[in-house]
């Protein structure tokens, strides 16, 4: 399932999106719904884009359970590093932002430019009615 997104809104997340990617230097990038419908999607691996979106926003929202429960308050990011790269999801209100890379030394300046673009993504995102997914 995808969003439907207006041309203008698309324009201005489609430059935000490629400056991160080119900031982050991250392999994939991805914007989804908390439910999992894709607003934006990139990847050079060969992730299915509808499974990717339903697991990631799963993936967001069990955690937001978890630390709800021992009173952490909501997520701002999820980060999972792996033997071979790593994922972030940042929450976005409504949104998830999900970034991945497979070169792990660029962990930490990859979360560093998911938090700096998040309040323009925000803003960039808040033109799309909840209605429309």
């Amino acid at each position: 399932m995808s969003v439907r997104v207006d041309r203008n809104t698309a324009a201005k997340l489609a430059k935000e999106l490629r400056e991160i990617t080119q900031e982050a230097k991250v392999d994939t990038l991805a914007v989804i719904t908390t439910t999992g419908a894709r607003v934006a999607f990139f990847t050079k691996s060969t992730a299915d884009p509808s499974e990717f979106s339903a697991i990631s926003a799963s993936l967001q929202n069990a955690a937001n359970l978890a630390v709800s429960r021992v009173g952490f308050g909501e997520t701002t990011d999820i980060m999972v590093r792996c033997k071979s790269g790593f994922l972030i999801l940042r929450n976005l209100k409504r949104f998830i932002l999900v970034a991945g890379a497979r070169n792990i030394e660029t962990f930490t300046s990859s979360a560093s430019v998911l938090v700096q673009h998040s309040p323009k993504l925000n803003d960039i995102l808040e033109a799309i009615p909840e209605d429309q997914y």
